[in-house]
């Protein structure tokens, strides 16, 4: 019996000394390893945790269209403390191991296991061995979502929430994982091709691709169920109208006159083919466009109340109760959060 081939995990460790594409950071000195991760990422609390005299950071990073790849040497164990990412992050240990956690959960990425960061939490890493490469696969939240909506066929409402474990030997991560040392080798050449933007942007969405199919999230069964089924016309043209309109609808009623359709009929029709009520999806589409529109402004010139009017929140109150229900954080917190990411 021929065995399957698995993808070699290890190749994603072989970095060139000087990749031909991005940015690459060498230092020993503490300070300037924690100013060059401000900068290439975000602010956090790095705390040397092993032996200072082994201390010595190395840091790649390489950005595409909807995508940022990269890793990170550090030589001994430290701890790193962030605020939420503000992107989804896969976080592979390439060689050694570093634990990486968020709220309650917490996974030891190895050889054998991966995480996926979520984007609206905070994150810490620790216990990394003196040898560990951590490579990291940073994703945009709207590339990442507009990729789920393609394959779904329609807008998804509720965020897109991953399983934090990602197991690399598991039957659907070999094509993931294969695209990543795709990434990691076409970044090591001159001619690669990264340095294509449409190439390297293709790249990206395969990496998408790979994540969402390969990767349970809350949208798994529906993307690859084999009961799956396709919404009629009318549903479909109920979707669009919410996509489209979404700060207009004022009640069922409103929706189910735009769509040609009883309430009754939409209703049902959302209850098969959507699993939620008209309602419930425009309220979560809603609070979704506000989220995405709140972490890609600046304080200084919106604010959260004004955001929330445009897309048809009139009660300021009610609606910070449910964007606090579902993201975590209130309105405003998003608002100013850093609009930079972390690793």
């Amino acid at each position: 019996m021929t065995e399957p081939i698995r993808p070699e995990r290890g190749a994603l460790a072989q970095v060139e000394p000087e990749p031909s594409a991005g940015t690459l950071v060498r230092t020993s000195d503490v300070d300037e390893a924690s100013a060059a991760i401000s900068q290439a990422y975000a602010p956090n609390k790095l705390q040397i945790a092993g032996r200072p005299s082994r201390f010595e950071m190395r840091l790649w990073t390489n950005g595409m269209p909807g995508l940022d790849f990269g890793y990170v040497e550090l030589g001994t164990d430290v701890r790193l403390y962030a605020p939420p990412p503000r992107y989804y992050v896969v976080v592979l240990a390439g060689v050694g191991h570093v634990r990486v956690g968020q709220r309650q959960d917490s996974v030891l990425a190895t050889g054998g296991r991966a995480v996926v960061v979520s984007p609206d939490e905070s994150v810490y890493f620790e216990d990394w061995s003196q040898d560990c490469r951590l490579i990291t696969a940073r994703f945009e939240p709207a590339a990442l979502e507009n990729m789920l909506a393609s394959l779904l066929g329609r807008v998804p409402a509720a965020p897109l929430r991953f399983a934090i474990q990602l197991d690399l030997d598991g039957p659907r991560a070999g094509s993931f994982l294969r695209t990543l040392q795709l990434l990691r080798s076409e970044s090591g050449r001159p001619d690669g091709m990264m340095a294509d933007p449409v190439m390297a942007g293709s790249l990206a969405g395969l990496a998408m691709t790979g994540l969402l199919r390969g990767q349970p999230h809350n949208y798994s069964d529906e993307l690859s169920g084999p009961e799956r089924r396709v919404a009629p016309a009318s549903i479909r043209n109920a979707l669009d109208l919410i996509e489209e309109k979404a700060a207009d609808i004022v009640s069922v009623a409103d929706l189910a006159a735009a769509a040609g359709l009883s309430v009754r009929a939409l209703e049902e029709g959302f209850r098969r083919y959507v699993g939620k009520p008209p309602m419930t999806y425009l309220r979560e589409f809603r609070l979704a466009q506000i989220h995405a529109e709140l972490r890609a402004s600046e304080p200084e010139s919106t604010t959260a109340s004004a955001v929330a009017r445009r897309w048809g929140f009139n009660h300021y109150g009610r609606f910070t109760a449910s964007y606090s229900a579902r993201y975590g954080v209130s309105p405003a917190e998003t608002l100013r959060r850093p609009r930079k990411v972390i690793i």
